[in-house]
């Protein structure tokens, strides 16, 4: 879907995204009220790609909204990690953003310049305590200086990169039966993976090529937290984390990882594809999950074929999987080394059915109080009409972006 890159003259003089011809089909979601949504970006070009190549700001936004993606768009709002201000103001209004999308490879400032990265870190696990959903999708986990406190918070860091046009890397779908890795999901072929957590066996895979992998990857934990890693790779010879769904004591929300995204045509021009299919899987998950916030587990973290709900037998891992050699580093904008069946109603899972509490108005079911009593998963209400989406105009994103500077 080439029709949704942006041809910018200049994000200082603002941003235009040129929509394309409607698309028939999308991610495959179940019904669900429209989702608010807020993404904070901004641009690393360490290979050089050329800009039809490149996952850049304002593309995210284009491709989420556009017609036939499949996700329902209450509002979107896509500002640049250097003009914070209106984020951070939507933020302090609890209940105001349903998801997050973070795709900041840079600490947080204001639009006059001011450092707002501890603001921002505070806005989000207060979001977080209240419910909110946040993805972190690609070069939102890269280190960068000020920002260990957030990422310290969102459970992980990645700290080198590879650019691999010739093998790519396999992503593995190591938590069958969770709601990211299945929905709308077909994957190809399997093979065997083990390792970062994850127990032995066969997992269904696609490949990304090319794609630039994150081969160091430290998993920052906490006591307490729950975690279900969702998607992993050893391409390059280095067994890593691609993806995880993280809840930590006293959130009532998500965070979900996804680590693939530099390639913009694999990652968002194509709607029917495996990536676009695991982001609007996470937006939907994050955005329409909650849970009590007392009923986290004793540091637990899960990958491997089901054993429960989230997605996996219990398996050792979790804490400061590094990995591998530097080949490269975001932070110094060098490159690295070039190497060569659908659900039923309510029940939360894949396919068609609406995993969702009681609409509004309706009683609680006797199995929705038991669900309250024993801390399990709950879906905030949902319709079941078609929604028509109520997007911000091209103009709002336009000056949303007058202020972006490139870091």
């Amino acid at each position: 879907m080439r029709g949704l890159k942006k041809r910018a003259q200049g994000w200082a003089a603002g941003a235009m995204v040129l929509v394309g011809p409607a698309v028939a089909t999308g991610a495959e979601l179940p019904a669900h009220d429209p989702l608010r949504i807020v993404i904070i970006s901004d641009e690393v070009n360490p290979h050089g790609l050329p800009e039809d190549q490149l996952t850049q700001p304002g593309e995210l936004a284009a491709a989420i909204e556009s017609p036939g993606a499949g996700i329902e768009v209450e509002f979107i709002d896509e500002v640049s990690s250097q003009c914070i201000d209106d984020p951070l103001t939507m933020l302090g209004t609890p209940g105001s953003v349903d998801v997050v999308v973070y795709f900041a490879h840079l600490s947080a400032t204001g639009c006059d310049g001011s450092d707002r990265q501890a603001e921002l870190t505070a806005a989000f696990e207060a979001h977080l305590q209240a419910g909110g959903g946040v993805v972190v999708f690609h070069h939102g986990i890269y280190e960068a200086g000020g920002k260990e406190p957030i990422l310290q918070l969102l459970g992980g860091r990645a700290s080198s990169i590879a650019w691999d046009p010739g093998a790519g890397q396999d992503v593995i779908a190591v938590a069958p039966g969770h709601f990211v890795v299945d929905q709308g999901m077909r994957y190809p072929s399997t093979r065997n993976f083990g390792g970062v957590g994850v127990a032995d066996g066969e997992y269904g895979f696609f490949n990304n090529t090319p794609d630039e992998r994150y081969d160091a990857l430290d998993l920052l934990t906490e006591g307490g937290e729950e975690r279900t890693i969702l998607f992993a790779s050893d391409t390059g010879g280095t067994p890593r984390v691609l993806g995880y769904d993280l809840r930590r004591a006293g959130w009532m929300g998500h965070v979900v990882f996804y680590q693939p995204g530099e390639y913009q045509p694999n990652a968002l021009d194509d709607v029917n594809g495996s990536n676009f299919q695991i982001l609007a899987n996470a937006i939907h998950y994050v955005g329409t999950t909650q849970e009590d916030p007392g009923t986290t587990s004793d540091g637990e973290t899960t990958g491997g074929m089901p054993g429960d709900e989230s997605g996996g037998a219990d398996a050792t891992g979790g804490g400061n999987e590094a990995g591998g050699t530097e080949t490269g580093s975001e932070a110094d904008g060098t490159a690295g080394a070039t190497t060569g069946e659908p659900g039923a109603d309510g029940d939360g899972g894949g396919g068609g059915g609406c995993g969702c509490r009681t609409a509004p108005g309706g009683a609680a079911g006797p199995l929705a109080l038991l669900g309250v009593l024993f801390g399990l998963r709950s879906r905030r209400p949902c319709r079941y009409e078609v929604h028509q989406s109520r997007s911000k105009s091209s103009t709002s994103t336009r000056d949303r972006w007058r202020s972006f500077r490139f870091g």
